[in-house]
């Protein structure tokens, strides 16, 4: 079942997304308090919008986002995004993404805007999903540790 998340989802929420980014290809250890950190951040944000697959009283998947307008319209962002390691292949995520589409049109949003990891797993499914590279946008970081 995909349902909005709630505040009592965010144990669940945050188990999910440690399972998912510590398997491959991530490979990430996220402790239970600063994972349970990130999720109530991003869900406190304003106008965030969360999603969760909850399959026999278990979250399976999770997303969280925001939906923030911009020149042609409201665009819902997705900050996170995962489902655990054992439920990948089986439609879960597309079935998130469906759900997720659904009821950002409905609230009149105008598209799904994501980043991912270029050459990851994940990069291929967004793809499967019907998301597409931009011509116009990049990705930029830099990093502030270690400045003289």
């Amino acid at each position: 079942m995909i349902r909005r998340y709630g505040s009592d989802d965010l144990k669940g929420c945050a188990e999910a997304f440690r399972a998912a980014f510590a398997a491959e290809p991530w490979n990430e250890t996220w402790p239970l308090p600063l994972a349970e950190t990130r999720i109530t951040e991003l869900m406190n944000t304003p106008l965030s919008v969360g999603f969760v697959y909850e399959e026999n009283g278990k979250i399976c998947g999770f997303a969280a986002g925001r939906a923030v307008t911009y020149l042609y319209g409201r665009e819902y962002v997705i900050d996170e995004f995962c489902v655990l390691p054992e439920m990948q292949g089986r439609g879960v995520g597309s079935a998130m993404l469906r759900q997720i589409a659904e009821e950002m049109r409905a609230a009149h949003c105008v598209s799904i805007v994501l980043q991912t990891t270029k050459g990851f797993p994940s990069e291929k499914f967004y793809l499967k999903n019907g998301f597409q590279y931009s011509d116009s946008m990049i990705t930029m970081w830099r990093s502030l540790r270690d400045e003289s």
